[in-house]
């Protein structure tokens, strides 16, 4: 993304919420959305700022580890940031605190950028093939950002279809018509977006990205036939050639932007690059790497490294996606960005490694540069991976063994287990099936925003699984059946809108 992304980024920008005083004072020098959509490269720099906003820290660029995997049984937080903490304990006491703020003002801002370019591009004389297909990735985008929103707040939040104005107080539309809108977004992006892989478009949505997120949307409402129906053809290879790579560990390092493993990642540029485009490297390792290096504020549970350690490689090995996921001591010599352990521990980050049970998360911390100014040390030119081909077969299998076809899953878990060296399970009952691919999504998964709305799709955040749950993370001591299910609704918006509704009991 070029730095005349910028252009549309500023035309497009803003709460779709509410408005500060000073919002209506308008600059005759500034373009608007009446001088904005006249060509064809204002149509493609409308896009490229509505998916821009997935690099921003409340969708895909750090929060989401906290929102879906911190606070799940996966993680936990001994950040001294004590907001930050408290929020894998389920006791916010700032309902603006950037994790919740920024995921809806950031998913709200990009749903605002893509209405405009489904309102405005299809009045544009440009090629009609590129026309339908722009709109096509728009409607793929709000779909995502919606699917983001629902996931995080539940249904008690605004529809938004059209451009909105600063003067618009939208209420809350419901599950119901939030869910029939994100399905409604992906087909229609599927049916137009062409069938390739993300290497072969540039990082652009391919059918594979919309019909994937379609199934996805479908899974997480329990519809499985119809999942299964729109997962179908991606694993029979009609939607693109999407494939597993050979080795788990280069999904997450330089080796890793836009495989044909990935159904849709953001693409998060050159991070040195930074204050010219707007668009900073993926940072999430900032937060969630190792102790010293980085701020280490959410880690893995220690239930979480041990589900790694059940299965054992067809040659005897710890299964590589641990390593791949974690951070462990494997002697005085395991290496930790630039230095070893004992290193480490002699150093003036002794005392979190004088520690040899410590474990911290490594998934996509392949990027950190010492010495350098701290706001690009991890800045990381590694593009995060919203959906991956594992993510498909294993959904899949999920939704052919919820319908009773168990014997018919069974491929499509294995194809996932082959990749990291295990054994084939052999033929399960159905109950057993749904508890092997509960299992097999938490080691593929690690740290990718799956954990939560697993939890919630299996009906495993609830009062009867409650003491399981606090069995892997204590922090659950603290989480409340028919609440803390859901971020609450930010008080500036609430604020802002008095048609909103803050989310039960909050």
């Amino acid at each position: 993304m070029r730095a005349r992304a910028l252009l549309p980024a500023l035309v497009l920008a803003g709460a779709a919420l509410g408005c500060r005083a000073d919002v209506n004072l308008t600059n005759p020098n500034a373009p608007t959305a009446a001088t904005f959509w006249r060509t064809s490269t204002d149509a493609q720099q409308g896009l490229t700022a509505a998916y821009q906003t997935l690099n921003y820290l409340g969708t895909f660029l750090r929060w989401q580890a906290f929102s879906y995997d911190i606070r799940s049984d996966e993680g936990t937080s001994f950040s001294p940031w004590t907001d930050l903490a408290n929020q894998s304990k389920f006791a916010f006491a700032n309902y603006d605190f950037p994790t919740v703020h920024d995921s809806w003002y950031d998913s709200y801002t990009g749903i605002y950028r893509a209405n405009q370019v489904i309102a405005r591009v299809p009045g544009i004389q440009m090629d009609p093939a590129t026309r339908d297909r722009y709109v096509g990735e728009a409607k793929f985008l709000r779909g995502l950002y919606y699917y983001h929103l629902i996931t995080l707040f539940g249904g008690n939040i605004p529809l938004l279809t059209q451009p909105s104005q600063v003067s618009d107080r939208p209420g809350p539309a419901g599950d119901a018509a939030i869910w029939a809108q994100i399905e409604k977004d992906f087909t229609d992006a599927a049916a137009v977006l062409p069938a390739q892989t993300m290497q072969q478009s540039g990082g652009h949505a391919v059918k594979g990205s919309a019909q994937g997120m379609l199934g996805k949307a479908l899974l997480q409402q329990r519809k499985w036939s119809a999942a299964a129906t729109a997962l179908q053809p991606i694993v029979q290879g009609q939607a693109g050639g999407f494939s597993l790579v050979t080795n788990y560990a280069d999904l997450f390092n330089s080796n890793g932007n836009n495989t044909n493993e990935s159904l849709f990642e953001t693409q998060t540029g050159d991070p040195n690059l930074c204050a010219s485009q707007g668009v900073c490297g993926l940072n999430i390792a900032r937060m969630v790497g190792p102790c010293g290096p980085s701020y280490c504020d959410g880690r893995p549970t220690r239930w979480f490294f041990q589900q790694f350690l059940i299965d054992s490689t067809t040659d005897k090995k710890v299964d590589p996606r641990a390593q791949a996921t974690l951070f462990f001591y494997q002697g005085p010599d395991t290496p930790v960005h630039g230095l070893t352990w004992a290193q480490r521990a002699a150093g003036p980050d002794g005392p979190a490694y004088r520690d040899t049970t410590a474990i911290y998360f490594a998934k996509y911390s392949e990027y950190y540069l010492p010495g350098a100014p701290t706001d690009i040390q991890w800045d990381a030119p590694l593009n995060y991976k919203i959906l991956r081909y594992a993510d498909v077969l294993l959904m899949y299998a999920e939704a052919l063994n919820e319908q009773g076809q168990t014997a018919q899953a069974l491929p499509y878990i294995n194809q996932v287990r082959a990749r990291a060296h295990l054994a084939p399970l052999a033929v399960l009952s159905q109950s057993a099936m749904r508890d092997a691919i509960l299992h097999e999504r938490l080691l593929e998964f690690g740290l990718e925003t799956s954990r939560w709305t697993d939890l919630e799709r299996q009906n495993l955040l609830t009062a009867a699984y409650l003491p399981t749950l606090i069995a892997h993370d204590d922090e659950f001591r603290n989480f409340v059946p028919g609440k803390s299910e859901r971020y609450p609704i930010p008080t500036s918006e609430l604020n802002l809108n008095p048609n909103l509704k803050q989310n039960p009991g909050w």
